[in-house]
């Protein structure tokens, strides 16, 4: 039977390159993101590179009601949900200095990216376990590793979920669960240091060969947010 990739908050970018890279592995392809418009361009775009064992469902990743549901519906699809890969995105109006953090700036990039990715590890990991055998696998802000002074609240919850990786990786991996991070500092685009295309390939084969648990990418880092030049660095 064929394996099974579902990736949680599905973009343009990461969640893209990721589906590309495994589908193109053979594997099928859940999506699940807050927007069925989103959902519909990506499963256009996976087959138009030949992909077309896609799922999409939409669902709140930090609704832990909605996320079991949305892996569900992959699972009824198709049989099993083996890697489930997790890379929501916060947009610039949410990033803040360290002078200018509260509780509630800090706390809604947490719940979205250390409270989702427990829920979905809860969701998925007593199965994988059962089976000895699955992937859990991230793509995060390179603040986990080193302060980006003005995205300080969205550092507290990268630097908690690497933490939380880290932990997680070294109880799994004896039961036959890999997981895995990448953190990325810089502009992920295309044609750069930080290719999505690029660290999708890198985060393939990380699971392929689990041999760490994760791995730094580092490009150009552009202005700050509100700055000139684009949007910021992936927090």
């Amino acid at each position: 039977m064929k394996k099974t990739i579902a990736i949680l908050g599905a973009g343009a970018t990461m969640g893209l390159a990721v589906a590309t890279r495994f589908g193109k592995e053979g594997y099928n392809v859940g999506l699940v993101a807050r927007r069925q418009e989103n959902l519909s361009t990506l499963k256009s775009q996976l087959a138009d590179a030949g992909i077309k064992s896609v799922e999409t469902v939409t669902g709140d990743v930090t609704d832990a009601a909605q996320l079991k549901a949305a892996l569900d519906a992959i699972k009824a699809k198709f049989g099993s949900i083996d890697v489930v890969e997790y890379s929501p995105a916060l947009g610039p109006q949410n990033y803040r200095g360290a002078l200018d953090v509260t509780y509630e700036n800090a706390s809604a990039p947490f719940e979205l990216i250390v409270g989702g990715a427990i829920k979905a590890v809860n969701q998925v990991m007593g199965e994988m376990v059962q089976k000895g055998d699955g992937g859990l696998l991230f793509v995060a802000g390179g603040s986990a590793i080193k302060p980006i002074p003005p995205l300080a609240n969205i550092g507290i919850a990268t630097s908690g979920l690497r933490n939380y990786l880290s932990n997680l990786h070294g109880a799994l991996a004896p039961k036959g669960v890999y997981v895995g991070a990448i953190f990325v500092s810089g502009l992920i685009r295309r044609g750069t240091e930080v290719d999505p295309d690029a660290i999708a390939d890198k985060l393939f084969a990380m699971y392929t060969a689990r041999d760490k648990a994760e791995d730094v990418v580092t490009g150009s880092m552009p202005p700050p947010p509100g700055g000139a030049g684009g949007p910021p660095p992936k927090p």
